[in-house]
């Protein structure tokens, strides 16, 4: 008999069957974990939070680490168990781990040995330092840890410092024309398209380490594109705005003032779809305007691994999924108000928090650690300064760029941009890739699918770096990167089981790929001409409004 007194339903059997399962699933997960950690495995070779010998030598740390892997294994195991669901599989990863490495040990003062040790042998003046730290932090930036000492960098001084000028600007963006630094020039010119997040001096970061500065040495003449910090009315600007006033526009500069009918496209990340996209859109109509493409750390195609050739169906189709695309529409319809602010626009700051979240251990709790409980302040790192300083994105622009993703809807060939197909296998110039293996962002081996879309011969680079570390690449001792000959197999795996390691920068490698490709040399060309003449001085005036 039931507590009620009656038979028990059939309801109830199978909720207790599905529970019995459930847990089942859990305990067998728990198991695997527990078993894991107590092979004797320790934390990660790149995970540097417990490096302090303490954490091995003394017997209560060695039990508090050994106990905290256990645990945090066992959560993350868990968001693998079959009663997840498979779309909402990576959000439970994504929040599993930020709890989990939000209460390591180390980010808590008694639990941390180098910051009780630092404490005793200051006298607590480190500990001074640190709620110093933290107080100022929660003043000025709303409780994030400080990753770059404030006024350490100064737009056209030591950053975004390389010689030019503005030649055009409309109400998106400024276009840049770098001062030649040869007597001699190659003839085709270089496009640097940037995303819509950040601003554009990724590939122009602290003399010796700037794309551009490089690029100028190399003899190439470069145009960069920087994009305007969007205003209230501006919100409304979709996808196609941005194409056809920002790279298409840059592109028919660069061609009026060198004379040449089409440049070298390089696009880093969003901005290599727009790259890629206009080498499309050129393509669909029978065009000039592509030279070749450079596309660092950029997705085409967000595809899983896992999925088949038959996510390329029609918009009938994915329409017909009911309730998952209807939860993916409200999903990303949340999503977006929540980094939305209160004029319309996609806060650049609430995007840069989530780009920290998805990398936490190093964007949010080492600095974290190092000075609230070390009370020390960051060291100088241009590409952290570079990141603090965002701009906001049109909240349509946006929308449209996460269902572009959602749909797949550029590798499926569905894009349409002023009337125009955007084909990628259209696209028949020669393409030069770069993905990093580290990339927490676009994971390599989308970036390695992507590259097969393209019609093109494509020279595919693989460098032991992160997302941004992929970019900023300059020549120095120990610079690799991975490379195969001919076409790219299907499985990522395969190429990378037969490619070689080239002890190089990319750079190195890029210049002289582009030199194969830019035609003879010609006199250095000094920035703008009689229709676009040269203005303000590099950086800019956008790069500095806010």
């Amino acid at each position: 008999m039931s507590p009620c007194g009656s038979e028990p339903n059939a309801y109830e059997d199978d909720f207790g069957s599905t529970l019995g399962t459930w847990c089942g699933t859990a305990l067998a997960h728990a198991r695997a974990a527990i078993s894991s950690s107590a092979a004797g495995l320790g934390p990660d070779p790149d995970d540097r939070r417990f490096q302090d010998p303490v954490w091995r030598s003394d017997p209560c740390h060695r039990y508090l680490l050994r106990a905290y892997l256990t645990w945090s294994r066992l959560a993350l195991a868990t968001t693998g168990a079959p009663y997840v669901p498979d779309r909402h599989r990576r959000q439970a990863q994504l929040l599993t781990q930020l709890f989990t490495e939000a209460l390591a040990p180390t980010n808590f003062l008694l639990a941390n040995p180098a910051a009780l040790r630092l404490a005793q042998d200051t006298r607590g003046r480190s500990l001074v330092r640190g709620m110093g730290n933290f107080l100022d932090d929660v003043m000025r930036r709303g409780g994030r840890p400080t990753k770059v000492p404030p006024d350490t960098y100064r737009l056209g001084e030591n950053l975004a410092a390389t010689p030019g000028r503005v030649v055009y600007r409309n109400e998106l963006m400024e276009v840049l024309q770098y001062e030649p630094q040869t007597a001699e020039v190659r003839r085709v010119p270089l496009l640097l398209i940037p995303a819509w997040v950040n601003k554009f001096y990724i590939f122009d970061l602290a003399p010796g380490r700037s794309l551009v500065e490089w690029a100028v040495r190399e003899g190439f003449t470069v145009f960069a594109i920087s994009l305007r910090d969007p205003a209230p009315d501006q919100s409304h600007l979709g996808l196609e705005e941005y194409f056809l006033r920002a790279p298409l526009r840059a592109l028919e500069v660069a061609r009026e003032i060198t004379g040449e009918p089409k440049a070298h496209l390089v696009g880093v990340c969003a901005g290599g779809m727009l790259a890629a996209s206009a080498a499309a859109w050129f393509a669909a109509a029978a065009e000039t305007g592509a030279a070749s493409l450079t596309l660092v750390a950029s997705a085409l195609d967000y595809a899983s691994s896992s999925e088949t050739a038959t996510n390329a169906t029609s918009a009938e189709d994915s329409a017909s999924t009911g309730n998952t695309a209807k939860g993916s529409e409200a999903e990303l319809g949340l999503l977006t108000r929540l980094l939305s602010n209160r004029h319309g626009l996609v806060d650049g700051r609430k995007v840069s928090l989530l780009f920290d979240l998805l990398r936490a251990r190093d964007t949010i709790w080492q600095p974290l650690t190092s000075g609230w409980l070390l009370g020390e302040r960051p060291r100088p790192f241009d590409i952290w300064a570079w990141s603090e300083d965002v701009i906001d994105v049109p909240r349509d622009l946006f929308g449209q760029t996460l269902r572009l993703a959602r749909d797949n809807t550029l590798a499926a060939g569905r894009l349409r941009i002023g009337q125009r197909p955007i084909d990628l296998s259209a696209v028949v110039q020669d393409a030069f890739v770069v993905a990093g293996v580290r990339d927490h962002i676009i994971p390599w081996e989308t970036v390695y699918r992507s590259a097969r879309l393209l019609g093109g011969d494509v020279a595919f680079h693989l460098v032991p770096s992160g997302h941004v570390g992929s970019i900023i690449n300059p020549p120095r001792p120990g610079a690799t990167y991975r490379t195969g000959r001919g076409a790219l197999p299907a499985d990522p795996r395969e190429w990378s089981a037969r490619c070689s390691t080239e002890r190089e920068s990319w750079w190195a490698a890029w210049s002289r790929w582009l030199a194969d490709r830019s035609g003879p040399r010609v006199p250095g060309r000094a920035p703008g001409s009689v229709r676009h003449p040269a203005g303000t001085p590099a950086p800019g005036r956008y790069v500095r409004t806010r």
